[in-house]
């Protein structure tokens, strides 16, 4: 007769709480995924898996997205 198999846990790490990024660093952090996908050649999401989640979005891509957000701001319809 065969003996009832025995029930193995499974432990998930808890997940880490980021604080809430603000639109400017989402959109910096989106322009920075793009180009650096456009200049590798690359896919968007393995861009972003590789090169942004590590690591907090530079000063330079902030200031490009605020001035994207100005532009549009100034030239919405």
């Amino acid at each position: 007769m065969a003996r009832p198999r025995k029930t193995l846990l499974v432990r998930v790490a808890p997940e880490l709480k980021r604080p809430v990024s603000s639109e400017e660093e989402i959109l910096g952090r989106n322009l920075a995924v793009a180009y650096i996908a456009m200049r590798q050649g690359i896919s968007m999401d393995w861009a972003k898996k590789m090169y942004t989640t590590h690591e907090p979005v530079d000063e330079y891509w902030i200031s490009v997205a605020r001035m994207v957000i100005e532009h549009v701001a100034q030239h919405h319809r």
